[in-house]
């Protein structure tokens, strides 16, 4: 190997003296033959300065000794000139042969050595200019390095090449070639100097090539002639260069990649170019070490930002609004590809898709997207509850391509379960070049059990919302039932006390109608009195019915789509009057209920009383009928197309004195309400969404034994 001063003269011999030592003495003869033919042929005129010329030539071209010696040559030639031309001595430098000759060795030793003092000079000029050219560049690197945030490790690798291929004499191509994420590759990174480099070229299997061999050397290595060298493995394609050395890129005990350096010709690189390109591996590896820094840095705060807005959409109890939080944050600030959750339908085992990322994302909720029980990697991690990955998803059997996600590469299927309790599966999946690592595992195994703390919070809080809810229901259900008992009593009690003297004024207008001479007016009037007497009886004969216990057996089979049409027969002249049309759907499937007839006539008949009345304009009164038989229930449906319930007596509707009319009790529905919770059924109501409300009766069509 040569030394950097070898190198160094090398290049200015190349320089300076380009031309052969036969081309440097062809000059020295020419210009002695161009001597001894002037001197021959002008005798003394151009002898003294001419023969310089040859002696100056052959010291500054080989030395102070050459110099010496063509003197000599000269001398003698000058006296062999004189003895056979019979020329004087002075002839020679106008003075004797031997001061001539002295001079002449002289000046050949003067050009010798103000040759090799100029060809030092120059060559410490020369190393001062590499050592400046490096110098220079090994500075910007730094700076580079010292900006790498803004430069980007791209840029600074790309620096390193290009100052690589600047630096090293002879160099052509230079690249630099990274691991990847999981060690099986070699990929190049930056380059400099390749037209179309072909692929294997700028990417190699780990253990490759002379890359390979430097790498578990942790050695520099110099090809100085592939054709020769036994360490470079000849491939089918013949390489376009004959000097190859590579260098491992080291961080601490971890190598990182290598950078290598290409040339035509053989033995191109020195013992010097080999530190230097050691030199600029130390600076790519600070480089790749600072990028993996700043990269690590960046993707803990990323983390730890994502876990700090999971950790606090927690405290929503939103679970749709956190699932929708939590895969927009791991696609945006980890650059996933697509994301997704599904959750588990406990009936059918499938994985129902719930949320998912991007417009993609937003196709799949459209499509209602769902996997069989076992189907695919997330299938496959909610049947073994563990967590699965792949970078190769092509590899996997049980892998299920989706056509809007033709770019998928890597899967991961994370279970959300707390214990053996499974709520869903957390899905993340990347494309190429992108791979999944390590801490994307963790990241996402940390993720899936945050939200398997979300899902159970939300399903206690939704089981206790709904436990809440039915003990309001039941609690507003017995002081409404509390409240009916009372006002049954009441009605009972008023009842019972105005039936007595209701049947004395009853007798005594019988005994006053007996009676002669009364007009024909007064008879009249008498008779509208004991009518209405009779009707007032009637009516507090019902109440009393309404109000007393009832028994089991007093509950016979009704048939409700007969009892309808009764009620319509009661009030059709009324209907009439009020030019409201009345339309009735019976199901013919409906059989017969227990039911106390004369108390169900009595609410279907206040619900169509009301309804009317809610018509003052006319209108349209349509009742349905229809046998449930998954809950083993009749329902009645009454619609009409009225003004609807105010809003401010809709919560309270079924209450006691609750009316929006001008002469009304407000004890219709209420006794209403009373006749169908006795018979263990529902009443509801609401308004309609255009015009009219709406008023529902379920009845159990049970036996009142089976409902006791």
């Amino acid at each position: 190997m040569k030394s950097p001063t070898s190198q160094s003269a090398t290049i200015l011999g190349m320089k300076l003296n380009f031309q052969s030592p036969l081309v440097k003495w062809g000059i020295v003869v020419l210009f002695a033959l161009l001597h001894i033919y002037l001197t021959a042929t002008f005798k003394s005129d151009y002898s003294g300065a001419l023969s310089i010329l040859p002696v100056a030539t052959a010291g500054w071209f080989f030395g102070s000794s050459i110099g010496f010696i063509t003197a000599i040559v000269l001398a003698f030639f000058y006296a062999f000139l004189i003895n056979t031309n019979n020329l004087t001595l002075q002839t020679f430098l106008n003075t004797d042969i031997v001061l001539g000759s002295l001079m002449l060795i002289l000046i050949g030793g003067a050009s010798g050595w103000l040759s090799k003092i100029y060809f030092n000079q120059s060559l410490r000029d020369r190393e001062l200019e590499i050592q400046l050219k490096e110098a220079d560049a090994l500075s910007k690197i730094s700076i580079a390095l010292s900006e790498a945030e803004r430069v980007g490790l791209s840029n600074i690798l790309q620096l390193i090449v290009d100052s690589a291929r600047s630096l090293i004499p002879g160099t052509e191509q230079a690249v630099i070639h990274i691991y990847d994420d999981e060690k099986k590759y070699l990929i190049a990174k930056a380059a400099s100097g390749f037209q179309e480099a072909p692929e294997h070229r700028l990417q190699m299997k780990h253990g490759e090539g002379i890359a390979g061999q430097a790498v578990i050397s942790g050695q520099t290595i110099n090809i100085t002639d592939i054709t020769t060298d036994e360490r470079f493995l000849k491939s089918a394609s013949n390489p376009r260069f004959r000097s190859l050395m590579v260098t491992p890129i080291l961080g601490g005990e971890q190598t990182l990649g290598t950078i290598s350096v290409q040339s035509k010709k053989p033995n191109a690189f020195t013992k010097h170019e080999q530190d230097l390109l050691s030199s600029l591996g130390v600076q790519a590896a600070i480089a790749i070490e600072n990028a993996h820094l700043l990269e690590s840095t960046q993707q803990s705060l990323r983390e730890t930002n994502a876990l700090y807005r999971i950790n606090q959409g927690l405290a929503a109890l939103s679970i749709n609004e956190l699932l929708d939080d939590v895969v927009s944050l791991l696609q945006k600030n980890f650059g996933y590809y697509h994301v997704q959750v599904y959750i588990i339908d406990p009936e059918s085992g499938d994985l129902i898709l719930q949320a998912a990322s991007g417009e993609v994302g937003q196709k799949l909720l459209e499509q209602k997207t769902r996997l069989s029980a076992g189907q695919g990697i997330s299938g496959y991690a909610a049947e073994t509850l563990l967590p699965f990955f792949t970078n190769d998803v092509d590899e996997v059997m049980f892998f299920v391509h989706h056509p809007l996600l033709p770019e998928t590469k890597s899967e991961m299927a994370i279970p959300v379960k707390i214990g053996e309790r499974l709520f869903g599966i957390l899905d993340i999946q990347q494309s190429l070049p992108k791979l999944f690592s390590a801490r994307d595992l963790q990241l996402v195994s940390v993720v899936a059990d945050q939200l398997a703390i979300a899902l159970q919070k939300a399903d206690l809080y939704e089981n206790l919302q709904t436990s809440l809810q039915q003990e309001k229901s039941m609690r507003n259900q017995l002081i409404q039932n509390e409240r009916l008992a009372a006002i049954g009593r009441l009605l009972a009690s008023v009842s019972h006390e105005l039936n007595n003297p209701l049947q004395a004024i009853q007798n005594a207008l019988f005994l006053l109608k007996e009676e002669k001479g009364i007009s024909e007016q007064g008879k009249q009037d008498l008779n509208i009195v004991l009518a209405e007497s009779e009707r007032m009886a009637s009516m507090i004969k019902r109440l009393r019915d309404t109000y007393r216990p009832i028994r089991a057996e007093d509950f016979r089979q009704t048939q409700l789509n007969a009892l309808i049409e009764d009620v319509y027969a009661l009030v059709a002249t009324h209907l009439r009057h009020k030019q409201v049309t009345f339309e009735f759907f019976p199901d013919p499937e409906l059989q017969p209920i227990p039911a106390l007839t004369d108390q169900i006539r009595q609410a279907i008949l206040n619900l169509v009383i009301n309804a009317v009345e809610a018509m003052p304009a006319g209108g349209k009164l349509t009742v349905y009928t229809e046998f449930l038989p998954e809950t083993e229930e009749a329902l009645i449906t009454i619609v009409d197309t009225g003004t609807g319930i105010a809003t401010n007596i809709m919560d309270n509707i079924f209450e006691a004195f609750t009316t929006d009319k001008d002469k009304g009790t407000g004890l219709g529905l209420t006794i209403t309400y009373d006749i169908i919770t006795k018979h263990r059924g529902r009443i509801t109501a609401e308004n309609n969404v255009g015009l009219g409300a709406t008023f529902r009766i379920w009845l159990p069509a049970k036996e009142m034994e089976d409902i006791t």
